[in-house]
């Protein structure tokens, strides 16, 4: 009876949704490249290089300094199909009544409110032409992505943020099980190599090492049997908060010139895999747990723990394995040329494809060795104990965040038309305003019924324009656009007119895949959890961009 209790108990202890770059990757990397929309593998000719196209920065001369910027913000709002349950065992004034409006309301730690910049900065040389053809580039940028989360409940007194245990009688968020804050950064130092092979042909090599910090707060199913009434009270929450010091990645790209008027590019980012590890903390509702019998949450022996030695009943030792998908990139630009051979305006159609699909399975994810961007491996070194056992507690299972992606593919069209300004159009001088725009459709990466809070994986289409003034030895950029996603939606699981909502008395949702995530429960294997949909129901989202940038070469 005593071992059942142990092993009933361990739900108590569930895990975080470990934060990413923040879902799919928003087109174009600084003020340039984002004022197109993305379209710039073919045309990328700064610091930006560093990131659209390696090969790109071998159309520098001399040394060029970049310092740019998007800064973003993301709106996003859930609407929870169905209502709260009826509890037996409690009377909430919210029981019958539709699901809370959930939206994000962040204020990043780094952010201007709730913008948050996203930075490229990097140098560029040939080295004075000592070696002929050879350029060198050094850069720091991130993932042009928006990884920040912390959902707050719409009230008739505005948005109210849930703090557990706080006050029952406050209707809880209907995604809590998803994710209820979340930070993240994913920072990479890169060198890039470039070579003039031909006066026609450039190659370039991207070797990037970066580091990962990861936070992220989430409910889960607190009691001993699963939790179908979603009872607050039998909730815990559990907080992880977990960093990788050294995330590598590489990139190889090749920009070919045909005929002075055609430039064709390509480029190819291999998956950025992240291991991190560090602590995580739990705290448990009222009525989770065994009554009667006090069980503590603490940490499993040095001898057996699969993250780190040292952990405490404080602070849990936490490791989480996620990857940023690889990506591959064929730009197409028409250069329109003046008499003597300088640009007057561009055209450019890129091709975008990620691997959000990749899957592992079987051993190969369960040890780590091989993990994907669709589903995040989390590893907790703790146990639950019954107090007076002797004997020791249950370890907790390796888990899997699942977020259902599929491969998603995108195509940019952007350009550029250049106004000579002053006495450039009579003396040939390079002062001159240039005008930027694009447009790019991304499909979703999410399947039906999976589209999730924690990580964005609806479709979008991105609109952005720009500016910006070019003198002899500086460039000035600015811009602005929006990725809209309008208001896509999660179907109810099994196709029924109402949400599917099982109870002990009606387990599962009579479909024989999941169509949703669920509530992780560390005792049993990913495959073996109880069924609950807890994403039945409509998003709105959109992100708002503002560009800025300066480049000056010498």
């Amino acid at each position: 009876m005593k071992s059942c209790l142990l092993v009933c108990f361990v739900g108590v202890v569930g895990l975080s949704q470990p934060a990413t770059a923040g879902g799919l990757f928003l087109p174009g990397a600084g003020a340039v490249s984002t004022s197109r929309a993305g379209a710039a593998v073919a045309s990328a000719d700064d610091g930006e290089a560093v990131v659209q196209n390696p090969a790109g920065i071998a159309k520098s001369t001399g040394t060029t300094i970049t310092l740019s910027a998007t800064m973003l913000q993301y709106a996003m709002q859930f609407q929870r199909r169905g209502t709260y349950d009826d509890v037996a065992t409690a009377n909430y004034p919210y029981a019958g009544q539709p699901y809370a409006l959930e939206k994000n309301d962040v204020s990043p730690p780094l952010g201007i409110g709730s913008v948050q910049p996203v930075p490229v900065i990097a140098v560029l040389t040939d080295l004075g032409g000592q070696v002929p053809g050879l350029h060198l580039g050094l850069g720091l940028h991130a993932p042009n992505a928006y990884p920040f989360r912390d959902m707050c409940i719409q009230q008739p007194a505005g948005c109210q943020k849930y703090v557990f245990n706080d006050d029952p009688n406050m209707p809880p968020p209907g995604a809590r099980y998803d994710i209820m804050k979340q930070e993240a950064a994913v920072i990479l130092l890169s060198l890039v190599v470039a070579y003039r092979v031909l006066p026609t042909l450039d190659l370039g090599v991207r070797l990037s090492g970066g580091w990962a910090r990861l936070t992220s707060t989430t409910g889960l199913w607190g009691a001993p049997v699963p939790n179908y009434e979603e009872d607050v009270q039998k909730d815990a929450v559990f907080a992880i908060n977990a960093k990788d010091r050294f995330v590598p990645a590489f990139a190889i790209g090749a920009t070919v010139r045909p005929t002075p008027n055609i430039e064709l590019g390509v480029n190819y980012t291999s998956e950025l895999d992240v291991h991190a590890s560090g602590t995580a903390t739990a705290q448990l509702g009222p009525a989770a747990g065994i009554p009667g019998f006090p069980v503590t949450i603490g940490p499993v022996s040095d001898a057996v723990a699969r993250c780190a030695t040292g952990g405490t009943d404080a602070e849990l030792k936490a490791c989480v394995d996620l990857a940023l998908p690889m990506t591959a990139q064929l730009g197409a630009r028409y250069k329109f040329l003046d008499q003597a051979g300088r640009l007057k305006a561009d055209v450019e159609l890129d091709l975008d494809w990620e691997n959000w699909g990749k899957t592992c399975g079987g051993q190969d994810f369960d040890d780590g060795s091989c993990i994907d961007p669709s589903d995040y491996r989390v590893i907790v070194d703790a146990q639950a104990v019954i107090a007076g056992q002797t004997a020791s507690g249950l370890p907790l299972k390796t888990s899997v965040v699942r977020h259902g992606f599929k491969d998603s593919y995108g195509v940019r069209l952007g350009g550029s038309y250049h106004v000579p300004v002053g006495a450039a159009r009579e003396t040939g001088a390079s002062n001159e305003v240039i005008l930027r725009g694009g447009v790019a459709y991304d499909t979703a990466a999410a399947k039906p019924g999976w589209l999730r809070a924690d990580l964005d994986g609806a479709a979008r289409t991105t609109i952005a324009v720009g500016a910006a003034y070019r003198a002899r030895r500086v460039e000035i950029s600015a811009g602005a656009g929006t990725a809209l996603e309008g208001s896509p939606r999660n179907p109810n699981v099994g196709g029924g007119a109402v949400p599917c909502n099982p109870t002990v008395g009606m387990m599962g949702c009579g479909v024989t895949e999941r169509q949703g995530p669920d509530p992780i429960n560390p005792l049993f294997s990913a495959d073996m959890q109880a069924e609950s949909p807890v994403n039945q129901g409509d998003f709105k989202a959109h992100y708002l961009m503002f560009m800025l940038g300066v480049t000056t070469w010498f």
